[in-house]
């Protein structure tokens, strides 16, 4: 058994061996070999436009407008004396202004100490926050001054059909430039984290994972329509992202204005566990009242704006921010147990109010020195002397932005006040110490 297979294995070689002389000997009358055959073939299908399918041109159109973003943010050690070390992160973002004007998710950028961008042809430069608006997960970066970007065409999301096909671009898991592509799940879908309720986002099957956040989500036609946001750690193929409309709004905002322009409702606005029709819910209670919010009190439960349900002090500011800062809005409220429609006169936020923040809540007066700004001012009942703070204390940041003037710790108030927030977060060293404290505003 064994000899008799091994002749026939000698047999097929020598008939493999005759086949293959036979095949060299007459290749030149025979033409063209299979393998120059195959290789004709895939120039062939290479140039075909076949392959150029709608997807391939959005994504050739769509990739040099698309940035990955790496930063550098400051963070605790408590292993080291210093206190301090650094760490990096991922995201993506989409340049929507060919002045190298970048939009992004706010926590890709957050706290951020150094911002790199890089497109996909490998160059890089480094960027700085133009504007943010965390509760909105929006921020405007600007690419140095050597930057030539390609903008993405901007689309609208104000007419998307389910089931349209969309394409994600992104930098998921740091694996630099990839490109996922699904269909439109959802519009309007609320979607809620352990921070907050995000309100009308568009929902895909397109794969956005941590990386993808601050990336285009882009139709066929390669024009933006919305903002991918990783927000969902346990999601698996479902995406979220922030439609266009809302987010170029904003985007315009931050950069004309430094802040997102919005109706202030004359109050200030806290969330709270309540019962709302014997169920128990998450809403913005007015904590506060301003003369300007004289159609509401103090306890009163935000339950809609305009018809649409508010479930968070972060969604109610998301609404307001697609309308403009001046007019007559509907609130559905909770007073005492009752159901009540009231309506409000909106306005700006008057710089009176950031003066009595100042002045009279947190109860300071700085300087500049030593580079810094510095409390040269401590009054008696105010915010800062009831919390042991003192007269010499640098102030560092505010809500976590570095501040380095007057000018720019009221641009920050302006923007909480805005928020209908009560309270910032300062961070003051004293002497080697540093920390943190929250404090009314």
């Amino acid at each position: 058994m064994k000899r008799g297979f091994g002749l026939g294995v000698v047999t097929t070689l020598l008939a493999v061996n005759v086949m293959q002389y036979w095949f060299v000997a007459n290749a030149n009358q025979r033409g063209p070999s299979t393998l120059d055959s195959e290789v004709a073939y895939e120039q062939t299908i290479g140039t075909s436009t076949s392959r150029q399918t709608p997807i391939v041109t959005a994504v050739q159109k769509v990739s040099p407008s698309v940035v990955a973003i790496t930063t550098e943010v400051a963070t605790q050690n408590p292993f080291s004396w210093m206190g301090t070390g650094l760490s990096s992160s991922e995201g993506s973002g989409v340049v929507i202004d060919t002045q190298g004007i970048v939009l992004t998710n706010a926590h890709v950028v957050d706290g951020a100490i150094r911002i790199e961008a890089t497109f996909s042809d490998d160059s890089t430069y480094t960027a700085k926050v133009v504007g943010i608006a965390p509760e909105l997960d929006l921020a405007v970066l600007r690419l140095d001054k050597d930057s030539t970007a390609t903008a993405v065409d901007i689309g609208s999301s104000e007419s998307l059909l389910l089931g349209e096909s969309v394409i994600a671009l992104g930098n998921p898991f740091g694996l630099g430039h990839t490109v996922t592509t699904g269909v439109i799940s959802a519009i309007k879908r609320p979607v809620q984290t352990e921070r907050r309720i995000y309100q009308d986002f568009i929902q895909t099957d397109a794969s956005i994972n941590p990386g993808n956040s601050g990336g285009p989500l882009v139709n066929i036609y390669g024009e933006l329509i919305g903002i991918n946001t990783a927000i969902r750690s346990d999601a698996e193929g479902i995406g979220f992202a922030i439609p266009v409309d809302r987010a170029m709004k904003v985007a315009n905002d931050l950069l004309n204005f430094g802040v997102v322009q919005r109706p202030w409702l004359g109050v200030d606005i806290q969330d709270a566990a309540v019962q709302v029709n014997g169920r128990r819910q998450v809403a913005p209670e007015v904590s506060w009242i301003y003369e300007e919010g004289a159609n509401l009190q103090k306890g009163d439960i935000i339950v809609e704006l305009n018809g649409k349900k508010v479930q968070s002090r972060g969604d109610l500011n998301a609404y307001l921010s697609t309308l403009k800062p001046t007019g007559q809005i509907q609130l559905k409220i909770w007073r005492a147990g009752i159901e009540q429609t009231v309506s409000i006169q909106t306005s700006s936020l008057p710089d009176s109010v950031v003066d009595m923040a100042l002045e009279d809540v947190l109860g300071i007066e700085v300087s500049i020195r030593q580079g810094g700004i510095v409390t040269s001012k401590v009054l008696q009942g105010g915010a800062f002397a009831k919390n042991g703070l003192r007269t010499g204390d640098f102030i560092v940041a505010v809500n976590g932005q570095s501040v380095q003037s007057m000018a720019e710790i009221r641009t920050i108030l302006s923007n909480a006040k805005s928020d209908h927030k009560g309270s910032a977060v300062f961070t003051i060293r004293r002497g080697r110490y540093q920390g943190q404290v929250e404090l009314p505003i």
